[in-house]
C-alpha cells in the first residue's frame, strides 16, 4: 500500500512538473512573441519615418559628454526619432558612444535611427561630400535640372519633394495658394556642401533653412512694413531679375514700391518671362497681353508669387527700398546694365525711344 501511495505521489510530481515545464515553454514563447512584435514595431515605425509628408531638420550639437540617453531624449523631443529606447538599443549595438565624433551634425526628420547612429560614428573626415551652387535669380526648374546634372538627385525626386512634402518652418506658413511652386522663392541661392547621399527634402530643407537665416536679420524691417513677407519675397524675385547692378537695386525696388501704392499696374517685363514655357530674349506684343497670373501688365498689384530665388542683394533691396519720386525705368546700356530712372510717363517714353531698349539684360537661354 505504501509504494502503490509513493508510485502515485511520484506520477503526480512529474506531472506537475511536465505542467511547470510546459507553462515556462509557452510563457517564453508569449513573452518572446510580444517581446519580437514590440521590437518589429517599433522597426518598422522607424523605417517608416521617411515617408512623413513634414520634413524638417536640427542642428545637432555633440561633444564628449554626449550619451545614447541624451541624443534620444532630445531627438525624441524634437520628433526625429519614434521611440528613445530602440534609439539607444541601436546606439548600444553599434558602440556610438565609444565611436562618437564630436561636432555639429545636421539631422534631417527623413533619417532612420540607423542613418542617424552611423552619421554620429563616422569621421567627418571620411565623409563624401558633394558641392553644388545655386546662382541668384534661379527658378525652381532650374535648380532641380542643376542639381540632376550634378548627379546629386534626380530632377522627378527634386521636384517631389517640392510638391508632395511640407516643411516645418513658421515663414511658409503663411504663402497663399496657387503660384507654379510653392516654395518659388524660398530655396536661397548659395554654395552648398552636402553628404553625397543626401536625400532632395534634406536638400530642401537645407535650403530652406539658408534663407531663414538670411531673412531674419531683416524683421525689424518686415515688422514695420505694411506688406507680408510673401509680397516683399516676390518683390525681390523681380528686383533680382529686373537689375544687374548692385547700385540700382534699392532704386528699382522704389520704383515697384511706388508704383503698386499708386495702383498702378507694375508692367515688369520679367514677370512675363516668368509665365512663358521658355524665356525669350525679346519678348513679342503678344507675349505682353498673355493671359496668366503673372502677367503685370495686364493685372495690378503683385504677381501670384516670386518668379525666380533672389539672393541677399535683392533680398534686402526689397526689405529697404530706396525713397525717390520715379516711376519708370529703363534699360540705357545693355554693356553695363545701367538703367535710366523717371518720373513721369513724358520722360519714359523718350528715354524709352532715345535708348532703344528691346533685349532682356538678364536673359539665360
Amino acid at each position: 500500500m505504501k509504494k502503490h501511495s509513493h508510485t502515485q505521489r511520484m506520477l503526480l510530481n512529474m506531472i506537475i512538473t511536465l505542467l511547470l515545464i510546459t507553462l515556462a515553454i509557452c510563457g517564453s514563447i508569449i513573452v518572446f512573441s510580444k517581446s519580437f512584435d514590440y521590437t518589429f514595431n517599433m522597426i518598422e515605425e522607424d523605417q517608416n519615418r521617411p515617408t512623413l509628408p513634414n520634413v524638417h531638420t536640427l542642428q545637432l550639437q555633440v561633444d564628449e559628454q554626449t550619451t545614447a540617453q541624451t541624443l534620444a531624449k532630445l531627438l525624441y523631443d524634437e520628433q526625429f526619432i519614434g521611440n528613445q529606447f530602440w534609439f539607444v538599443v541601436e546606439a548600444k549595438l553599434s558602440d556610438l558612444e565609444d565611436d562618437l565624433y564630436p561636432g555639429t551634425y545636421t539631422i534631417s526628420s527623413n533619417m532612420t535611427n540607423h542613418d542617424i547612429v552611423k552619421l554620429l560614428t563616422t569621421n567627418p573626415d571620411t565623409l563624401e561630400e558633394v558641392q553644388f551652387t545655386i546662382p541668384e535669380g534661379f527658378t525652381i526648374t532650374q535648380i532641380a535640372n542643376r542639381l540632376e546634372d550634378k548627379q546629386i538627385v534626380s530632377k522627378a525626386a527634386f521636384l517631389n519633394a517640392i510638391e508632395n512634402k511640407t516643411y516645418d518652418y513658421d515663414f511658409l506658413k503663411d504663402i497663399p495658394e496657387g503660384g507654379t511652386y510653392k516654395l518659388e522663392g524660398y530655396l536661397f541661392p548659395d554654395t552648398y556642401r552636402i553628404h553625397k547621399n543626401a536625400s532632395a527634402e534634406e536638400i530642401v530643407s537645407i535650403m530652406l533653412r539658408r534663407f531663414e537665416e538670411i531673412t531674419s536679420r531683416y524683421n525689424q524691417y518686415l515688422y514695420n512694413s505694411d506688406y507680408t513677407l510673401h509680397d516683399i519675397v516676390t518683390i525681390a524675385s523681380i528686383i533680382e531679375r529686373e537689375a544687374k547692378l548692385e547700385e540700382e537695386r534699392p532704386t528699382i525696388s522704389g520704383v515697384i514700391y511706388n508704383r503698386l501704392n499708386q495702383q498702378m499696374k507694375l508692367q515688369m517685363c520679367s514677370t512675363i518671362q516668368y509665365a512663358l514655357p521658355e524665356r525669350k530674349q525679346t519678348l513679342t506684343y503678344e507675349d505682353l497681353s498673355l493671359d496668366s497670373p503673372y502677367n503685370t501688365y495686364l493685372h495690378e498689384g503683385l504677381p501670384q508669387g516670386p518668379i525666380c530665388t533672389p539672393g541677399e542683394s535683392a533680398l534686402r533691396a526689397a526689405f529697404m527700398p530706396e525713397e525717390h519720386d520715379y516711376y519708370y525705368f529703363v534699360l540705357e546700356d545693355a554693356s553695363t546694365s545701367k538703367h535710366a530712372f523717371s518720373q513721369t510717363a513724358e520722360e519714359h517714353n523718350f528715354y524709352k525711344t532715345r535708348y532703344k531698349q528691346s533685349q532682356d539684360i538678364n536673359f539665360v537661354d
